[in-house]
């Protein structure tokens, strides 16, 4: 039995292809092995899913704007990025439940809205939230979206924006797949030219293949009527994108224009089941179509073996070294394309998160008293207003002291112990580096999370 495609606009990421599926492959680039993924991220900005039962069990349908964003090394240490086109993602019911049931990382009160370690799913129309709502989780997606992922987001768009992209009349689906049939796979329409399927499969990294049979899967799981539908509303996402204003520093833009254009909105959830109830749901919320199966878990097959990224890493440094000894290397003849971006460039890059910055000392305004949220955001408004760390250090010492006028102990208040006494004794001048100020803030949206959270428990229960 076949459920109706529903509508469903939103920003939907699996920030790791080969975590979701326990990597299975490396993959290779043309004919050559790859020896370490660094990247493997996927991205839809959709507008339509369905979830459809076959024998083996049930398939879940998003269709959207999408991309598959990799970066990747060879056998001789040069990078190498390569992004896909994708119009949709078929996930299987194991692998949808690996989704559904992965650690929620923030907001774990919002049900339309996850942030977690293996899906980020965020509606385009957040006209149902309360202003302090939406503020919350526009300053989360910035801290654990858009800052992390910046320019492959811009990479995205830009590719939107170009006029020979997403043509489904001349290059048909492209369809990233876990169907039991197609598992860890890409499947293309044969719609599309020889040189541009020779261009799609030079790169398969993370990826078992890349093969016809997007044309054919469509068919066997919709009628056609179904499938113009689908066609219609992809083509119509490329126009309402391509033509999308938004400020390329703040990238929340990009829904909140968006959210104005698209006629047809996300549809919200159920109001009738409440997650902040002691017995939790087993699922959390990530397609329309897949409410029905809230309370149920497909266990993850035995036929497609999970493997640890560092097991397979090492596994390919071996063959490396391998091939290495047993004759000499003649990498030097090999061609590759440019490559976007050097080793060195990269550990620069990586210094410059990781390297402290100097800043003008100036007053440190005194901490609220009497309540514990406002005494923890004055705390996140000291880091994100880059003061000096010793002035830093001094405001968890004075916020851990108005805490302590409030409750008796908490876990946070031994942290905040922690980093007033580690900040005060740094040198004056210098602040926060980018990576380091980024994980304070988060800690402190934590703290406050879990403070909401205890809070609706008292209420509910």
């Amino acid at each position: 039995m076949q459920d109706k495609l529903i509508t469903n606009n939103m920003l939907f990421i699996i920030p790791s292809w080969g975590d979701l599926l326990g990597y299975p492959t490396l993959g290779k680039y043309v004919s050559q092995d790859i020896s370490k993924i660094h990247s493997d991220f996927v991205v839809f900005l959709t507008g339509i899913e369905s979830s459809v039962t076959i024998e083996k069990g049930t398939l879940y349908f998003l269709f959207g704007l999408g991309y598959y964003y990799t970066k990747f090394e060879l056998q001789h240490g040069k990078y190498i990025i390569d992004k896909k086109q994708l119009t949709g993602l078929i996930l299987s019911d194991f692998a949808y439940d690996q989704l559904a049931t992965s650690k929620n990382i923030t907001l774990e009160e919002d049900r339309d809205v996850i942030i977690g370690e293996k899906v980020i799913k965020v509606p385009i129309d957040l006209s149902n939230k309360s202003d302090t709502q939406k503020t919350f989780i526009k300053g989360t997606l910035m801290r654990n979206v858009f800052i992390p992922n910046k320019d492959i987001i811009l990479d995205m768009m830009d590719e939107i924006r170009k006029p020979d992209t997403y043509l489904l009349d001349i290059d048909g689906h492209l369809l990233l797949s876990t169907h039991w049939d197609f598992y860890n796979k890409i499947l293309v329409s044969k719609k599309m030219n020889e040189n541009k399927v020779r261009n799609y499969i030079n790169s398969r990294a993370g990826i078992d293949d890349i093969i016809f049979g997007a044309d054919e899967i469509l068919k066997e799981n919709f009628s056609p009527l179904e499938i113009l539908k689908i066609r219609e509303i992809i083509l119509n996402l490329k126009k309402i994108y391509s033509n999308l204003e938004y400020d390329p520093i703040l990238l929340f833009s990009i829904l909140e224009n968006a959210s104005k254009v698209l006629i047809l909105r996300t549809p919200q959830l159920p109001k009738d089941r409440d997650i902040t109830l002691p017995k939790r749901m087993l699922k959390e919320s990530i397609f329309f179509s897949a409410e029905s199966r809230m309370d149920s878990f497909i266990e993850w097959p035995n036929q497609f073996k999970r493997n640890v990224k560092e097991k397979l890493d090492l596994a390919a440094e071996y063959k490396k070294r391998h091939m290495e000894f047993m004759q000499p290397s003649d990498m030097d003849k090999i061609e590759i394309p440019k490559i976007d971006e050097s080793k060195e460039e990269e550990e620069k890059f990586e210094l410059r998160l990781i390297k402290s910055r100097d800043v003008e000392s100036k007053p440190l305004p005194q901490p609220p008293k009497g309540d514990i949220v406002e005494i923890l955001l004055y705390l996140k408004k000291i880091i994100e207003d880059d003061f000096e760390m010793q002035s830093i250090g001094k405001a968890f010492e004075l916020a851990r002291d108005n805490l302590r006028k409030i409750i008796l102990q908490s876990d946070y208040m031994w942290e905040m112990s922690k980093y007033a006494n580690i900040y005060q004794r740094k040198e004056a001048n210098l602040g926060l580096g980018l990576k380091e100020k980024l994980e304070l803030i988060k800690k402190i949206d934590d703290w406050i999370s879990e403070i909401q959270r205890k809070k609706n428990m008292k209420i509910n229960g």
